[in-house]
């Protein structure tokens, strides 16, 4: 849990990451993962980056499912991508052609983070992400758009004072889409406010759910 927030839940951990690997071949769906995680239960569900996306998706397609919904640095696919952000895919996909998964993880941390404090940590996590994708020849299953008027949730998008340019834009474009959406800004931080910020950020979940459980991360 995020210092400073312990309450019960689930935290769900996506194919490709920590302990879970992904299928050798096939195809999968994140949110669909999500959904029978859920067991059919309406659940608040709180999403950061691409976990913030997968959340998105599930709110989408099973409004019925989420009862509130907390976004932070949530990515569109859609969206019309910065040159710096383009320019870091093609850095860090040259890297993982060349084999180079650590140098990889450290382009990943340097880029995405703003304070220093967990850029060890990030980069642990990041290079297990890309040993499990290594291993795997598996398609991911995921939406090109969503339709935003289809959230029912009430829903808080979040995002860092540092984060890049587009996902501030995202941020504008979510709540403009979403009914009733809150927007907020964590100051500084950058993409991973969770991480950067766990104490500010823990509270601002806090107070938009007030007495909520979380059920999923």
């Amino acid at each position: 849990m995020w210092d400073g927030f312990d309450v019960p839940g689930l935290r769900h951990e996506l194919r490709g990451s920590g302990s879970t690997p992904l299928p050798p071949t096939g195809s999968y769906s994140d949110a669909d993962d999500l959904i029978e995680a859920l067991g059919g239960e309406a659940a608040t569900l709180v999403g950061s980056s691409f976990g913030a996306w997968v959340c998105l998706q599930v709110a989408v397609a099973h409004p019925e499912l989420v009862s509130d919904l907390v976004l932070l640095g949530a990515p569109l696919p859609d969206h019309d991508w910065s040159a710096e952000l383009r320019a870091h895919s093609r850095q860090e996909e040259g890297l993982l052609e060349q084999g180079d998964l650590h140098g990889a993880a450290i382009v990943s941390a340097d880029f995405w983070l703003e304070a220093p404090e967990p850029r060890r940590r990030v980069i642990e996590m990041q290079q297990r992400s890309y040993e499990l994708q290594s291993e795997s020849e598996a398609e991911a299953i995921e939406p090109e758009t969503v339709d935003l008027g289809a959230i029912a949730a009430r829903t808080l998008v979040a995002v860092g004072q540092l984060d890049k340019r587009d996902f501030h834009e995202i941020a504008d474009r979510l709540v403009a889409g979403i009914a009733g959406a809150e927007r907020a800004v964590i100051a500084g931080a950058g993409h991973l406010p969770s991480l950067e910020k766990p104490r500010e950020t823990a509270a601002l979940v806090r107070n938009f759910l007030a007495d909520k459980d979380l059920a999923a991360f």
